[in-house]
């Protein structure tokens, strides 16, 4: 398995669990060497900005990785889904990395979900993320995908407002009629972002039901008027039924976001649940 760069102190982890480091600076080059490891992948900053030698590090590297197996080398797309002149610069320089080092590494990687869409016919590898649990990592992308993902709640309770209610902390949404309001299990502290305060959505029977009032710790808002609902029915976060659909991205949209944000989001009580098949 390739993990992050090597710290000091890491060294017995990556030895007891047979881990290939990501080794982006000589301080980590010199960390593996000093403690036995010898299989790694290096890592290129070509635009990112974050972790990686930069070119000019090629004719120090070559006699330093010598005394290593390079299995992988590799760089970072930052703007593949916005910028494809700077992508296709990166491409090129990358390319230009893995000939001046002289070597035939296993793996070869670059590309990103958004990455995809480029022709990188020197790699051997993607890592696709996003795209991977059926998100789009642009409007423009051009695969159909399928969202692997679905986030569950369930009804808790519902009640009957009059008109002039105001509703959930602050009273920052009052009824304009009289209503009926169900409240579900998935707050903010599930994953669920404060920002959605009447602005978002929850599925239930097939239908959108509005979030009204502010988002809580643990429970929702959301008014059923319109929709035949009753305690324990299920309440869809993200998922669909029928014609109804909430995608990571549509919440993302509405908080200011991006997709992977929420779905790094949804913590850890949520209990996860993997069918196979």
């Amino acid at each position: 398995m390739v993990l992050g760069g090597i710290l000091k102190g890491e060294e017995d982890l990556f030895l007891k669990y047979n881990l290939i480091p990501v080794v982006s600076t000589f301080e980590n080059l010199s960390i593996a060497k000093s403690s036995g490891i010898r299989k790694i992948h290096l890592k290129f900053d070509t635009g990112m900005g974050r972790l990686g030698f930069f070119e000019e590090d090629i004719s120090f590297l070559k006699d330093v990785i010598k005394d290593f197996e390079v299995e992988g080398v590799m760089t970072h797309f930052p703007s593949a889904d916005i910028d494809v002149d700077f992508t296709e610069i990166q491409i090129k320089k990358f390319k230009d990395i893995v000939t001046s080092l002289n070597i035939h590494p296993k793996h070869i990687h670059i590309q990103n979900s958004a990455g995809v869409m480029y022709n990188c016919d020197y790699c051997t590898d993607v890592r696709i993320g996003l795209s991977m649990y059926g998100e789009k990592p642009c409007d423009n992308f051009p695969i159909p995908l399928k969202n692997v993902m679905s986030v569950y709640a369930k009804v808790i309770s519902v009640k009957h407002f009059k008109k002039g209610t105001k509703i959930s902390y602050c009273g920052t949404y009052t009824t304009t009629r009289d209503i009926k309001a169900g409240v579900i299990s998935f707050g903010y502290a599930d994953g669920l972002p404060r920002l959605l305060s009447n602005k978002g959505n929850i599925i239930i029977n097939g239908k959108k039901a509005d979030i009204i009032g502010n988002i809580t710790m643990d429970m929702t808002i959301v008014d059923i008027s319109d929709i035949d609902t009753k305690v324990g029915d299920d309440a869809i976060i993200v998922g669909e039924d029928g014609s109804a659909k909430i995608t990571f991205t549509d919440i993302a949209k509405l908080s200011g976001t991006i997709p992977y944000e929420i779905m790094c989001g949804i913590s850890k009580r949520v209990v996860r649940i993997v069918e196979r098949g």
